[in-house]
């Protein structure tokens, strides 16, 4: 058992030998990231050893020099009998997140989404009883009396109670002559006591709305029944540490161990964010009595302690699409134990329960008969078109390009990330704004979409994303075959080292956008539509909310139609699940839109392929789809 060092926060631990240094360090709680999942390709675990030697199987993803001077892959190297110290380099930033409230301002969602008053129905239910005084001729027990009043009262046949409940039954009953709250749950034609308090006042009771994202997790904890949002949290999904999309997390759990880790890190956060709407609302843990949760097939997977191994291989079958409600206890929630917890039903192993909550805030769950497009861009990209007649959903593999993944200077949208930025058409040189107003760390997915349009129309790169080579510009460097891009000079970078972008990560963006659009144009095609019959466009997610549209169209990402046909609905996935958790109608629609979704899977599609390659171009290899685009071209 050998003791490992981790500098400079000398934390140190005895494992086993043979024990990969990135467990190692994830158990330890230091802030060390594996984006591809501890695969080793992406070269972003990097220490120092700085005493002691490591089994190291990473040679040649760092250069000699570095390898001579102690430099190693984490998730490529193990323990021997030896202690070991060594130097994490880049601890994982987390502060200064820019999150997404559920209600942001110029939400698209009509008022005629949400609930009424009248048809409020929260999954736990407050009754008021009398229950009958016990006689010694009628024969019947504390629990059959109980059971008999919920019965007349709810007007249900069959009616259970946990043991949890039924022990304390006796004195409950006694404290104000079998005058009692009970908060009960309809369940498949039964009725299901979870609590019972003496007297006719319960104390208030609340529910949580959760959306568990691959980046990001965000809560409501809401005051029922009337339904009134009381905290909303948000905050990073403790797994992004073991790989930033969600075919690096299914990697990563492939090893003993891993899956329980992924399960804990996730239960974590959400257990943190509760614990902090909690004590600011000055609500307990008990109050809360009912949840619903949406995420996308792969986190509900992670969420449950299923292995997600099969979601990524064909035929692409998931453990399971929907599951009957479980209480918080099953599923590790720091809730009243017996409160029900319900998740939203996915519809395809990259389609899941987060994109059917969304769907309820828009309209292509009502009346309206032209088709719409939904669209969720982040780590995932998800696709639902569809009207009042049909659904028909997918998911492309935009890969984590768009939360910074893959960018050289990439990172999060946290503080001192670039977001913004503009360029001089003649000079060549950049402007732009960060997050926070903070000194310059990297540049996030928002800002990388704002610097290729700029560049793009500004022409200092080509179609194909290439720099122009024949032009003087003194932030262009040629090195080799490839070319650089500086944004940042050195003595302006929190770091004191120049950000640059180079043609490699441009070539990740445009194969990120790429894949968005062909996703659309495919199932367009098989629906015998065009863009231009699109009535609205719906955005959705995190990063959407932040995307500047012209832009976005500019580069290819976003079709080229009338700009009112777009709406931004911030984070649908948690309004959609706050109206599930209030409303049983929204509920039976909820499970309704789920069943009526065609999922396409583009993995085994050929005709994917065209559309994807038609793509890989700013902002794509026919200019009749971007006439706007064209037109500034053409100007230029």
């Amino acid at each position: 058992m050998p003791e490992v060092t981790f500098k400079p926060t000398d934390r140190s631990i005895d494992v086993a030998v043979g024990t990969a240094l990135l467990d190692v360090a994830h158990e330890t709680g230091v802030g060390l990231e594996s984006p591809c999942g501890g695969q080793g390709v992406c070269g972003q675990c990097v220490v120092r050893v700085r005493e002691g030697e490591l089994e190291y199987d990473g040679v040649g993803m760092l250069s000699e020099q570095d390898e001579a001077d102690g430099y190693v892959l984490a998730c490529c190297a193990r323990l021997l009998e030896t202690p070991v110290t060594v130097e994490v380099l880049q601890p994982a930033e987390r502060e200064g997140g820019r999150f997404v409230e559920a209600h942001p301002g110029g939400c698209a969602v009509p008022p005629e989404r949400f609930p009424t008053e009248r048809e409020r129905k929260p999954m736990a239910q407050v009754v008021t009883l009398q229950v009958a005084q016990p006689e010694a001729e009628d024969g019947l027990s504390d629990l059959d009396r109980l059971t008999r009043a919920i019965s007349e009262r709810c007007g249900q046949q069959q009616v259970t109670c946990p043991l949890a409940v039924v022990r304390d039954l006796a004195p409950t009953l006694r404290v104000d002559s079998g005058r009692v709250v009970a908060t009960v749950v309809q369940e498949s034609g039964c009725m299901r006591v979870i609590a019972l308090e003496p007297g006719n006042q319960a104390p208030p009771q609340y529910g949580l709305a959760v959306d568990v994202g691959t980046t990001t997790i965000a809560i409501q904890l809401i005051r029922l029944p009337d339904a009134i949002v009381a905290v909303t949290r948000s905050d990073y999904n403790d797994q992004i540490e073991c790989g930033l999309d969600v075919i690096s997390r299914i990697n990563y759990a492939r090893k003993n161990g891993r899956l329980q880790e992924l399960q804990r890190r996730v239960l974590g956060t959400i257990n943190r964010l509760v614990k902090a709407a909690a004590e600011e609302a000055n609500v307990t843990s008990e109050q809360i009595r009912s949840t619903c949760l949406s995420g996308n097939t792969t986190m509900i997977h992670l969420l449950l302690g299923l292995d997600p191994e099969q979601i990524r291989l064909a035929p692409y079958v998931p453990t399971i699409h929907s599951l009957a409600p479980i209480t918080a206890q099953e599923a590790g929630l720091d809730i009243h134990p017996r409160a029900p917890m319900a998740i939203s039903p996915c519809v395809g192993s990259y389609v899941g329960g987060d994109i059917t909550a969304g769907l309820l805030c828009t309209e292509m769950t009502g009346d309206i008969d032209a088709p719409c497009l939904y669209m969720d861009i982040g780590t995932n990209g998800e696709l639902v078109i569809g009207n009042r007649n049909f659904l028909m959903a997918c998911a492309c593999s935009a890969g984590p390009a768009f939360e910074g993944g893959g960018i050289g200077s990439g990172m999060r949208a946290a503080d001192g990330a670039i977001d913004l930025v503009s360029i001089d058409p003649d000079s060549g040189l950049p402007h732009y704004t960060t997050i926070g107003d903070k000194p310059a760390r990297g540049i996030c997915g928002s800002g990388m979409i704002a610097l290729l349009s700029e560049l793009f129309c500004t022409g200092w790169i080509d179609a194909a994303g290439k720099f122009q080579r024949n032009r003087s510009n003194p932030a262009i460097e040629v090195q080799g075959r490839r070319a650089r891009y500086r944004l940042v000079r050195a003595e302006k970078s929190a770091s004191n080292k120049a950000i640059y972008i180079d043609e490699f990560d441009i070539e990740n963006i445009i194969r990120a956008k790429a894949a968005v659009y062909a996703g659309c144009g495919l199932m367009l095609k098989q629906l015998g539509l065009e863009f231009g019959d699109l009535s609205t466009i719906y955005v959705a997610g995190g990063f959407g909310r932040f995307l500047d549209l012209e832009r976005a169209i500019n580069i290819g990402l976003l079709p080229d139609v009338p700009r009112d046909r777009f709406r931004y609905l911030g984070n649908a996935s948690l309004i959609g699940t706050h109206m599930t958790l209030v409303s049983s109608r929204h509920r039976d629609r909820l499970n309704a839109t789920a069943r009526r979704m065609t999922y396409l899977e583009l993995n085994t599609d050929p005709a994917y392929m065209d559309q994807y390659t038609a793509a890989l171009f700013l902002p794509h290899t026919d200019l009749d789809r971007f006439p706007s685009v064209r037109h500034s071209v053409s100007k230029r």
